[in-house]
């Protein structure tokens, strides 16, 4: 990473040629790239999978996520599928809570409502989850002092190209090329295209 040891704010570039989709993303913390692009992988590959019930992400190298805890207590979606193999449980979860929501009030009944909020649209992105194909890889990224607003403009540029199928956020079904000229136009439009330094490898 020692192109990026002088700077911080920086927009960059991921792309998957097999799946033909980039990702675009920021960081205020420039070391941070690899790990972000390897934690990208990891949860493509479905290294990394989501619980059922709580809907955290566990490194898993099995069949069944492993054991872990929320709140202090044993998440009974341990030592059971993930949620890119199976819904069963998370629909039997949901179906728990209805029942439970009638009978609370204050706090505790929106407190309820929320994770049924969260779960079902949880339950709705894996429903006809499909295993993703190919790798990603660094393309490029942009140094600038404002790479937050420089992301979400591109963000917003490219919003009828968003993935809403993936399994984490800001994959776009488009070409690289098109995602630097995205950028650019970003950058140009907050008048930043002057002063920022573009990188095409780690």
């Amino acid at each position: 990473m020692s192109k990026f040891d002088t700077y911080r704010d920086v927009v960059y570039i991921f792309d998957n040629p097999k799946s033909q989709r980039v990702k675009i993303g920021f960081t205020t913390n420039n070391h941070d790239i690899v790990s972000r692009l390897n934690d990208v992988n990891d949860i493509w590959l479905e290294r990394k999978v989501k619980c059922q019930i709580c809907g955290t992400r566990i490194m898993s190298f099995g069949f069944t996520i492993p054991t872990h805890r929320i709140s202090g207590q044993d998440c009974p979606g341990g030592n059971q599928l993930p949620l890119e193999r199976s819904i069963t449980l998370a629909q039997t979860y949901l179906k728990d809570l209805k029942e439970q929501i009638s009978e609370l009030s204050g706090s505790k009944k929106g407190s309820i409502a929320r994770k049924i909020k969260t779960l079902k649209k949880r339950i709705s992105l894996y429903q006809d989850y499909q295993s993703k194909t190919g790798q990603w890889h660094f393309y490029a990224a942009y140094i600038t002092d404002r790479a937050k607003d420089v992301e979400s403009l591109s963000h917003k540029i490219l919003e009828d190209f968003l993935d809403t199928t993936a399994p984490l956020g800001e994959i776009f079904n488009c070409s690289p090329s098109v995602a630097t000229n995205t950028i650019e136009k970003a950058l140009e439009s907050l008048e930043l295209l002057h002063s920022v330094k573009k990188i095409f490898e780690l």
